[in-house]
């Protein structure tokens, strides 16, 4: 019966232990991750709603730049096709930036999956060593169970938590360097679709010169 008791006493100081110490500790981690999630999150939305805004004012300005181009060279009928590929040029300009912005996206979702995860893993990992300790206090259960062998536990249970801790810092350092290629990815992706556009719209305004003069 005393040795039950014992038992029950450093389980009790096990779950103590690990309601006042370890589950603030691994709660402030996860938390970090969270905001730091939404932080990450809400850099790229921004950069992403940068690029769409801007990519349909340069489709207004392409289409309005090139019709007014048509319009002071007189364009001849036999060369409307070169006035319906000024829209055509405008609206294909969104759409690369579009799908430039959908791989930043995809990116969010990532993210958002890898923060999870690593919650998740940490929490069962901290449950599963919880169960090991309290495990070993049945084994103990076979002897007289000292003060040490609590102090011991507590011990391992608080190694645990650090490591995890060390663990959800390098993941975080990880989710922040993705975030940051994501971002650097998205800008290069823009300026790319940028300078093709500036392209055709520069071989749409010589195909209408040579046809008006040709």
């Amino acid at each position: 019966m005393m040795r039950s008791s014992q038992v029950a006493l450093g389980n009790s100081e096990i779950t103590r232990y690990i309601d006042t110490v370890l589950a603030p500790f691994l709660d402030t981690y996860h938390r970090n991750i969270q905001n730091a999630y939404q932080q990450m999150t809400g850099k790229i939305l921004r950069k992403i709603k940068e690029e769409i805004n801007t990519a349909i004012q340069k489709k207004q300005q392409i289409y309005a730049e090139l019709t007014d181009l048509a319009n002071e060279l007189k364009v001849p009928a036999m060369c409307d096709e070169e006035r319906r590929a000024a829209r055509t040029l405008a609206s294909k300009h969104v759409a690369q930036i579009y799908g430039c912005t959908e791989e930043a996206r995809a990116s969010i979702a990532k993210m958002g999956t890898y923060a999870e995860e690593m919650i998740g893993i940490t929490r069962n990992h901290m449950q599963a060593t919880m169960y090991d300790a309290t495990r070993a206090f049945g084994a103990h259960a076979q002897r007289k169970m000292q003060k040490s062998d609590i102090a011991s536990s507590l011990k391992d249970l608080s190694k645990a938590a650090v490591a995890l801790g060390y663990e959800l810092d390098l993941s975080l350092t990880n989710a922040r360097r993705h975030n940051e290629q994501s971002c650097e990815h998205l800008s290069s992706c823009c300026s790319r679709a940028r300078r093709q556009t500036e392209d055709a719209v520069s071989e749409l305004r010589d195909q209408m010169y040579q046809c008006v003069y040709a």
